[in-house]
């Protein structure tokens, strides 16, 4: 399953761009490119370390007289420049929070070994002054610059940043203190650098975005997977609850009919309405299931327009107070003005019939199912509130609440079904008209649950 076109396309610009919006994939990538780089500039830093030591021995045991002030230069700027800024960018490898630490440290070694390079050719300008050191300067940098570039995790904003503070400063520096007469060799060297360095740089961007548009891509399609993996949890669960909640009302409904057909039964009217209702129930659970999916997909048509909210209270009373008789139980709906909210009128019943039946369903009998409406403050929305007389939500369950297929510790108290998609089926109802879900609740103190849709000018 690849991503969308224009989701890759969007990949491709930020990584072009070096730089993700989301933070968490910017993160994870630094960690990943430094982790990885992590053996290769171990390796690559000994290795230098032991060329620059090496070079500067064999040079400082020449023996040349003349030579000998030029050669004990040599061995210290090497082995107390090059060598050390090496040194501790391979320390800082085995430190704590090297990821943390690693681009600047990265950056200010690579400047100080490459200015502890130049001050060699520096000094070989002043010795000899007949030698042109423009070659060996831009290529004993230019290569420090590169194997820098391939053996640490830098970034190409750090790159540039170290080889404009490299090369620019060692320029700067020829250009203050060398004499006249060598200005020529400057310059040469300045367009050599500008030219070389370029491609190094567009080498380095090149490389970093590539780097960046295969991790993105990685990423991407691991979070797809991950969804993939969920959603087909969710498929499991789904037909394991949905085979449990219909496997008992079918069961029951066989065996009636069973009985009705051997007519065994003294009281045949009591077995038709048991079937009706029985075939009521299952009816009920497919179209929850067949609304969840529909909210799912997109395909649930709404139609917002201005409605009287505390109207849809007193109608979803009227609508469950048969109900709430076969439980002795009664449902009031607080009087007062009409409340104007934006909405869709067979949405928001849907809404408030799921509250207000679970308010029947975990209430005891007798008990009185309270329908309230609620102004906001500042008048920019309102809120049904159904409140009960049930066990009410403990803390560690309510987070559950509005998931699919999440069921609390609470029970019906007449034998009721729940299946665990009415409360996720309002929440997503109450998004699709611009509004928002809630409970309120305390153990053993009942629960209010309430939709807000905003008002309605």
């Amino acid at each position: 399953m690849a991503a969308p076109p224009d989701e890759l396309e969007g990949l491709r610009k930020q990584a072009n761009r070096l730089r993700f919006k989301d933070a968490a994939l910017e993160t994870a990538f630094y960690d990943e490119r430094v982790a990885t780089a992590q053996l290769r500039s171990r390796v690559l830093l000994v290795a230098g370390m032991l060329a620059a030591g090496g070079i500067g021995y064999s040079e400082a045991m020449a023996g040349t007289p003349r030579l000998l002030e030029f050669n004990q230069m040599n061995l210290q700027l090497r082995f107390f420049g090059v060598v050390p800024a090496w040194f501790v960018l391979l320390l800082s490898t085995y430190l704590p929070g090297h990821r943390q630490r690693a681009a600047w440290v990265n950056t200010v070694g690579t400047i100080v070994a490459c200015w502890a390079l130049g001050l060699i050719y520096w000094h070989v300008a002043l010795l000899f002054p007949k030698t042109d050191i423009s070659n060996a300067a831009t290529g004993g940098l230019l290569t420090l610059l590169l194997v820098s570039a391939v053996a640490l995790p830098m970034s190409f904003r750090a790159l540039l940043v170290t080889s404009v503070a490299a090369i620019g400063g060692t320029l700067a520096f020829y250009a203050a203190t060398l004499p006249p007469e060598r200005s020529g060799e400057v310059r040469l060297m300045s367009i050599t650098f500008v030219s070389i360095g370029s491609v190094v740089l567009f080498l380095s961007w090149y490389r970093e975005a590539a780097d960046r548009l295969m991790f993105a891509q990685r990423e991407h399609m691991r979070r797809l997977n991950a969804e993939l993996a969920r959603l087909n949890a969710e498929k499991n669960e789904f037909i394991a609850i949905a085979s449990h909640d219909l496997q008992s009302p079918l069961a029951s409904v066989h065996g009636l009919a069973d009985q009705l057909c051997a007519g065994r039964l003294a009281a045949p009217a009591e077995a038709h309405a048991a079937i009706r209702d029985l075939a009521r129930r299952m009816l009920q659970l497919v179209e929850d299931y067949l609304g969840a999916h529909a909210i799912e997909s997109g395909t649930l048509p709404i139609e917002l327009t201005r409605l009287d909210l505390r109207a849809a209270a007193t109608q979803a009373a009227a609508r469950h107070t048969p109900v709430a008789a076969g439980k002795d139980q009664r449902i009031t709906v607080a009087t007062g003005p009409a409340v104007w909210v934006l909405g869709d009128p067979a949405r928001l019943a849907q809404v408030a019939d799921n509250f207000t039946s679970n308010a029947l369903k975990f209430s005891p009998r007798g008990a009185t199912i309270h329908l309230a409406v609620a102004v906001a403050e500042d008048g920019s929305a309102a809120r049904l509130e159904v409140t009960d007389e049930g066990p009410g939500i403990a803390v560690e369950d309510q987070p559950k609440l509005f998931r699919k297929f999440m069921r609390t510790g609470a029970q019906p108290t007449g034998g009721e079904t729940s299946h665990g998609l009415g409360l996720a089926v309002a929440h997503r109802l109450a998004e699709s008209m611009g509004g928002a879900v809630g409970c309120e609740s305390q153990a053993g103190a009942g629960a209010t649950f309430w939709i807000m849709l905003p008002a309605s000018r």
